[in-house]
């Protein structure tokens, strides 16, 4: 076998490796994109409307209590969700919190009653439910509005 011919085989079966290799890869590598799509640690996925929602959990005192105090930024595309032990009228303020939030009063039955937005560090008005609510969503300001739900619409849990 010549010199020629040995480079040439080196070379093509180089090639044929390294195809076959990356073809591997693509076949079993995870793909990361949409696993963080399907879940979030600490996190978890509301419809509302036709909307995806990730939300954090406070469905004991002092977690409702503490809510989104102190925080400073937030996804687009998640919110905090209060679950209360049964329906009544509620009422939250903006103490201690930094961003500009939206919030939603939803009944028992997952309908929205009413959308308020609340300024930041705002302790002097509370933004109130207009009807007896089991939960609330909070949100970034403007996110109700810039997915098309308003009051009426459904929460999927």
């Amino acid at each position: 076998m010549s010199e020629y011919s040995r480079i040439i085989i080196t070379t093509l079966a180089f090639v044929l490796f390294a195809g076959c290799r990356q073809n591997a890869e693509k076949t079993y590598r995870p793909d990361k994109t949409s696993q963080a799509q399907t879940e979030r640690p600490g996190r978890i996925k509301l419809a509302v409307g036709q909307s995806v929602l990730w939300v954090e959990v406070a469905d004991n005192p002092r977690s409702r209590e503490q809510g989104l105090m102190f925080r400073k930024t937030m996804p687009g595309d998640e919110g905090m969700l209060f679950i209360f032990e049964h329906p009544q009228m509620q009422s939250f303020w903006m103490k201690n919190t930094y961003l500009p939030l939206d919030i939603a009063f939803i009944s028992e039955q997952g309908v929205i009653i009413n959308i308020r937005t609340m300024k930041p560090l705002d302790e002097g008005p509370r933004y109130r439910s207009l009807a007896p609510a089991l939960y609330v969503i909070e949100t970034n300001a403007g996110w109700f509005e810039q997915n098309g739900i308003k009051a009426g619409d459904k929460v999927k849990f």
